[in-house]
Order: structure tokens, then C-alpha cells, then sequence
């Protein structure tokens, strides 16, 4: 930690601001302590097996999305000195105990736990007893999670049995929300709230945390069945989480496999684009189109972003505005979500071709060319959606009349954040994972990078939006005649905002094509 810390200063920047945020939520910690004393054992019960909850999905997503922070103790690093899982194993564990979010988590279940000690001193000590458990058997979850979610992103048959399982989550959770939904979420929970609190309670996933519940009830036979199921849960996340070391100790690092070429298509993809220009659709321009253009349908990497940009909005109408009984007219933000999704999405986008990059970089100044390719096979698939998007939201908030000037509207906002995301990709670059990785992480002293160039492409974003969104809120809600403005201008501004950021991008792609390959490679 000391050695990255004086290599990398933006580091020193995270773990102050890390600590920072902790302290002050000391105090909270705090406070539901005092409140959880106060409270009965049932509504005890239930506050810690929610919030258990809720931090243990936490504690297996996050790994995750943000893989790749600091790869010092990861296991392939010691392959090649040939140690064993059984040598290695106890220094990986404990080094994942004295981790910051580790301390903390501890200091949250350890202190909320002491209120137990109402009841008497043997349920206060196995309280405490269940909180080392469960910091443990996160700690442990989310080594699992991360190991295995980079060994099904490395595999291609494994991710299509992810896609299918993704896919029956989803549905399981479209079902949940139609029910709550259609009684009504008050009734819903009325009816449901206690089987599922119970149910919930009784899973080794938080059943450390409720086992001084059943002691408080006189149930001590329960309480250590609960305890001993979570003891047993965390045991067997630990020994998985060795296996996939001892895995990863003999294992190359994983890559997806090729696929056989069944025809030759570079040369004649681009012919049938209406948005190349004529003379880009044989040239180098129609090559680079080519190769994106099949990452976009099998790299995991944009894969990945192309589920998120459509799932987002389609919650928010779905789920959001029937749940919080919203005007249907909130349902026509929702092509400007996905549109500036799409777009601010790809403000680093020629580092996810960096294993490409240097064969354009070595044809010469095609800078212009390459940016033409590259985000044209962005507008071939998303200018389609959102225009879409907007026609259906439009209908489906019953606002036909509306419907001309979202389109215009979101259609500017895709060219304006597609033509800012072009000159940001160039200007501030960043590592991301490496094709067949895991799409959700991130390269190692990419983090801070990550942030300027993030936040860079967002304030430019944010700033030249309003020219677009603008006339179409006041055609929604002042008047009607604003629509005209709205089409109008949104289009013209999006095909401008899209042509000259992609122009300029070019331009800089030639300047800055050696900083580029090292910034990405």
C-alpha cells in the first residue's frame, strides 16, 4: 500500500476521501445503535435482517463492477513463483480482514449487534459472536463473486448460461414488481412483508445476525441452528474462494476464444451503410466500421453497455412512475435517458479497441477515418432505438401530439453527447479492461484517469444538453408551439454536434496517436 501510494497519488486522494465519508457515518452507525436499543427484538430482528441484506448484495456486486482497482495480492500474480494455496491462502485472508471496508463493516455489525445486550449478557455475546461471522461471510462472498464472475466472462459458453440465468432474474423481478404494483405497494407489503422478513431471517446469508433473535424468544435450539447455518454458509465461501485460488495459481489468465471466419466481410460491410459517406464505403473507414460493428454484437464489453442503456429507462417507465403514481409525461424523458446514455457511455471508447488501435495508428494520419467508423456503427443501432423509444413513449403516455419533439429532442441529444464523447476518447483516454475480461472492471492505475476523463465528458455533456432539452420541456409544459423549435433544433444541433465533434476528434487522433497507444495499452 505504501509503494502505490507514493507511485500513484490519486490514491492517497481516494483512501483520505475514503476515510473521510466513513467518519461521518460514525454518528449513523451510532444512532441506530441507540435506536435499535429502544426497540423491541422483533422490530430488532427485522432492521438487521434488512440492512444484512442489503449489505451483503452490496458486499457480492460491488467486486464485481469495480475489479481492478489494486491487483498487489491478486493469485495470478504468484503463479509463476510457484507457491501453494495452502501457503499463500492465510496471508490472502488475512490481508482481506484489515481492509478498509472490512474495518468498517466490522465496526457497524459489532456495534448494532451490542444491542442484544438488553436481552442479557449470553444473547449480547452471541450477538457479537454473529457479527464476526457475517463480516466474515462478506468478506468471503465477495472474493467468490469476483473470481467467478471473471471466469464467466472469460468463457463463452458460460456466458450464454449467465444471459439465460440474467434473463430468469429479471422476469422473477418484472413478476415481483407487476404483483406489487398491481394491488398496490402498501397492500403488497401489508400481505407480504412478514413471510418475506421470516424467510429472509432464517437464510445463512443474515441468519448470524438474527440467532439472538430466537434466544431472546426463549428458542435457544433455534438460535444455534441459526448461528450453525451461517458458520457453515461462511466455511463454505471460504473454501471456494481457496479453490479459486489454488485455480487461479496454475491457470494462464483467461482470454475468450476466437471464433472461425466463415467469410471474409471487412471489405463489403460498410457498402450498405447510408451513413458512411461514399467514398468511406470500401475504404478504411468501412474497415474500422467492420470491426466495431462485430464487437457490438459479441464483445461482453459492449454487450454489457447495450443491455444497461435500455434496461434504465425501461424501469423508470415500468416500475417508477406506476410506483410513484408520476404523470404519464414523465415517461418522455425517457429517450433523452437513453440517448445521452449511449452517448456519454462512449467517451472512452477507442480503449476498448486497444488491442486494434496500433494497426490504425501504423496506416498513417487516418484519424479521421478511424472516429468515422467507429462512432457511425454507434449511430447505426442506437439513432433507431431511441427514435423508437420516443414514438413508444409518446404513445404510451398518450401524448401523440408530443411526439415529433421528444424524437427531435433526443435525436440531439444522441449526436451532441456522441460528438462530445468522440473529442473526450481522444483528449482523455483511459485503460479498461482488455478484450474477454470482465466488462465490469477496471485496469490497475486506471482509477483516477478514469475519474477526469468521466468527469470531463460529463460537464461537457451537461453544459451543451440544454440547447437541446430545453424547447422540448417548454413544448411539454408551457406551450405547444415550442415543438417546432424542438424538432427542428434538435435535429440540426445532434447531426452538427455529432459531424464536428467527430471531425475533431480525427484531427486530434493524428496529433496525440502515439500518447493514445500508451495511454491504452
Amino acid at each position: 500500500m505504501r509503494h502505490l501510494l507514493a507511485r500513484e497519488w490519486w490514491r492517497m486522494l481516494v483512501l483520505v476521501a475514503s476515510c473521510v465519508w466513513l467518519v461521518t457515518l460514525i454518528p449513523g452507525v451510532l444512532w441506530g445503535r441507540y435506536s435499535l436499543l429502544q426497540a423491541i427484538p422483533d422490530a430488532r430482528m427485522v432492521a438487521l435482517t434488512t440492512l444484512g441484506f442489503i449489505v451483503a448484495i452490496g458486499w457480492a456486486a460491488l467486486p464485481v463492477l469495480i475489479a481492478g482497482g489494486d491487483d498487489t495480492l491478486d493469485p495470478r500474480r504468484f503463479a509463476p513463483l510457484g507457491v501453494k494455496v495452502s501457503t499463500i491462502m492465510p496471508g490472502l485472508f488475512v490481508a482481506a480482514l484489515i481492509t478498509l471496508p472490512t474495518l468498517f463493516f466490522a465496526f457497524l455489525w459489532l456495534t448494532l449487534a451490542s444491542s442484544w445486550f438488553t436481552e442479557g449478557a449470553a444473547i449480547g455475546a452471541l450477538g457479537l459472536v454473529g457479527a464476526a461471522v457475517q463480516t466474515v461471510s462478506c468478506v468471503a462472498l465477495a472474493k467468490v463473486t469476483a473470481s467467478w464472475a471473471a471466469r464467466v466472462f472469460a468463457n463463452r459458453r458460460a456466458r450464454a448460461v449467465a444471459l439465460i440465468a440474467t434473463g430468469l432474474v429479471v422476469a422473477a423481478t418484472a413478476y415481483v414488481a407487476w404483483r406489487a404494483l398491481s394491488t398496490g405497494l402498501e397492500k403488497f407489503f401489508e400481505e407480504n412483508f412478514d413471510r418475506v422478513i421470516d424467510a429472509a431471517a432464517a437464510t445463512p446469508i443474515v441468519s448470524a445476525l438474527t440467532a439472538p433473535a430466537s434466544a431472546a424468544a426463549g428458542e435457544w435450539a433455534s438460535a444455534w441452528w441459526r448461528l450453525g447455518m451461517a458458520v457453515a454458509w461462511t466455511a463454505v465461501l471460504v473454501l471456494a474462494w481457496r479453490a479459486s485460488v489454488g485455480l487461479a495459481l496454475v491457470t494462464p489468465v483467461y482470454r475468450s476464444a476466437g471464433a472461425r471466419g466463415r467469410s471474409d466481410r471487412i471489405v463489403r460491410a460498410g457498402r450498405a451503410n447510408p451513413l458512411l459517406l461514399r467514398s468511406d464505403r470500401i475504404g478504411p473507414a468501412a474497415a474500422v466500421y467492420a470491426r466495431v460493428a462485430r464487437a457490438w454484437r459479441s464483445d461482453p464489453r459492449y454487450v454489457t453497455g447495450l443491455v444497461s442503456v435500455v434496461v434504465m429507462p425501461a424501469a423508470f417507465v415500468a416500475i417508477i412512475i406506476p410506483a410513484f403514481d408520476l404523470d404519464p409525461r414523465w415517461a418522455l424523458a425517457a429517450p433523452f435517458v437513453m440517448a445521452t446514455s449511449v452517448g456519454w457511455g462512449r467517451h472512452n471508447d477507442i480503449a476498448y479497441d486497444s488491442s486494434a488501435v496500433w494497426m490504425d495508428v501504423v496506416a498513417g494520419r487516418r484519424g479521421k477515418d478511424v472516429m468515422r467508423g467507429r462512432f457511425t456503427t454507434v449511430v447505426v443501432w442506437a439513432l433507431p432505438l431511441v427514435i423508437l423509444v420516443a414514438l413508444l413513449t409518446g404513445g404510451w403516455s398518450g401524448h401523440w401530439e408530443l411526439a415529433p419533439p421528444v424524437t427531435g429532442a433526443a435525436v440531439g441529444a444522441l449526436g451532441v453527447s456522441l460528438g462530445v464523447a468522440a473529442v473526450t476518447s481522444v483528449l482523455l483516454p483511459y485503460r479498461v479492461p482488455a478484450p474477454g475480461e470482465n466488462p465490469f472492471g477496471a485496469e490497475v492505475g486506471s482509477v483516477g484517469a478514469g475519474l477526469v476523463g468521466q468527469l470531463a465528458s460529463s460537464a461537457a455533456t451537461l453544459l451543451l444538453l440544454p440547447f437541446v432539452i430545453v424547447p422540448c420541456v417548454l413544448a411539454i409544459t408551457v406551450d405547444s408551439r415550442w415543438g417546432v423549435v424542438a424538432t427542428v433544433g434538435g435535429l440540426g444541433l445532434g447531426a452538427v454536434g455529432f459531424v464536428y465533434g467527430v471531425l475533431v476528434a480525427g484531427r486530434l487522433y493524428d496529433k496525440r496517436a502515439g500518447k493514445l497507444l500508451a495511454a491504452i495499452r
